[in-house]
């Protein structure tokens, strides 16, 4: 008996030594994320005063960073008029999409049901049909010659619909116009439902083109347009579908969304209130007909799932294997950024996105193991001058490359 009584004191000490070693771990722990908060807190406010005094933004703006790190995750936010966001709060990602929307073609790929190498004339493997339809709507300039990665990489030479406007030597009535805007001045009340077809049919109308493919990098929403037409063609089932059963649910992304009907225009709640400039005041853009940007930007999400997105993808926990996010980061010859959905810049590899009322960065920097967002729902066309854009972006780059530093040095 006596020994047990020395066993059960020993071992009690040992808990309590334990205890007393865990809990100077958890006070260290707290304290330095703490003190990284802090300092996010402190770099937002400063960068984003100064942003917004030098271009006049209203008080009722602002932006929100957010951090998902080995060690847990930081939401700072600047702005708002004091109003309290969350990472939970919804926006819209625009062109951060893509990267879904290429991730699915290298899941198609690696699952041998396409090969990115294949020209979209190409016969779908297994079938007699071709990657698209063999039709007068999808008859685009140099289409025999464009390959799957052609489109992933901006190469393929595809007229942007969604961006440029249409050449004033068109017969068509909207020549000289942007296609969407043509179609929103003149729709009636009920919003209309783009298709995939009727903007490929736009482009091969007038054989709009921009060069030979593989000759030149030219971002191109509509060729991100084009991808959703392979991959229910190759898939058999629709884009958004086909997006959550393999991304969306398995990786636990409940809050993200791909929209394609028209009168889909609201974001789930909570969400940012999405605002734009052209000439004058600041206007609220939150609600939008987003059947004209399928596969390039019409997908709803918030920083937390976005951030968690981007860190499992490139951290080798999605459901693609690795060589297959090898390829999507290797930058093609001839361009100077852009991989194959993903782009490198110089915090680490991602995605940008800009919509009317929203602009955003999604980055995963490999060496801290910190994915990042970045999210500003205003944007500031300045009629047209793109400048106040680019300085916007500029100033949400220099806020992550300072926010990985702030964590990696705590």
């Amino acid at each position: 008996m006596h020994t047990h009584v020395k066993l059960a004191r020993l071992f009690l000490l040992l808990l309590l030594i334990i205890i007393i070693i865990l809990s100077g771990c958890m006070t260290v722990q707290k304290q330095d994320s703490y003190e990284i908060h802090q300092s996010l807190q402190n770099m937002i406010d400063t960068r984003y005063a100064t942003f917004s005094e030098s271009y006049d933004v209203p008080p009722h703006l602002g932006i929100l960073l957010h951090l998902h790190t080995p060690t847990g995750d930081y939401t700072v936010q600047s702005g708002f008029l004091g109003k309290e966001y969350s990472a939970d709060t919804h926006y819209r990602i625009a062109s951060v999409t893509k990267t879904f929307t290429a991730a699915a073609i290298m899941l198609l790929d690696q699952q041998g049901l396409l090969d990115i190498y294949d020209t979209v004339t190409s016969s779908i493997p297994g079938s007699k049909d071709p990657y698209l339809p063999d039709t007068d709507d999808f008859a685009i300039p140099y289409k025999d010659r464009i390959t799957i990665k052609d489109l992933l990489s901006h190469r393929a030479g595809v007229f942007d619909v969604f961006n440029d406007p249409i050449p004033i030597e068109s017969d068509e009535p909207y020549a000289g116009m942007n296609y969407i805007g043509y179609i929103q001045d003149t729709e009636n009340d009920e919003p209309h439902h783009y298709s995939l077809s009727e903007l490929a049919a736009v482009i091969a109308k007038d054989h709009l083109t921009y060069g030979e493919p593989g000759t030149l990098y030219h971002y191109s929403d509509s060729g991100y347009m084009l991808l959703p037409v392979i991959i229910e063609r190759v898939s058999g089932i629709p884009y958004d579908q086909f997006l959550s059963e393999h991304f969306f649910v398995p990786m636990g992304l409940h809050d993200t969304t791909a929209v394609f009907e028209p009168n889909d225009t609201l974001l789930p709640e909570p969400y940012f209130e999405g605002y734009s400039r052209w000439d004058a005041e600041y206007f609220n853009t939150t609600e939008d007909n987003m059947s004209s940007n399928i596969g390039a930007g019409n997908i709803r999400s918030t920083p937390k799932d976005m951030a968690s997105w981007m860190r499992l993808l490139l951290s080798g926990q999605s459901p693609l294997k690795s060589s297959q996010i090898t390829l999507m980061t290797e930058i093609p010859e001839g361009n100077n950024a852009y991989a194959l959905g993903l782009s490198k810049t110089s915090v680490g590899i991602g995605h940008s996105g800009a919509h009317p009322g929203y602009l955003n960065f999604v980055v995963y920097d490999e060496t801290s193991d910190v994915s990042m967002v970045v999210v500003m729902p205003f944007i500031d066309y300045n009629e047209g001058n793109m400048d106040h854009v680019s300085a916007a972006s500029q100033m949400m780059i220099e806020i992550m490359e300072t926010a990985v530093r702030i964590y990696s040095e705590m």
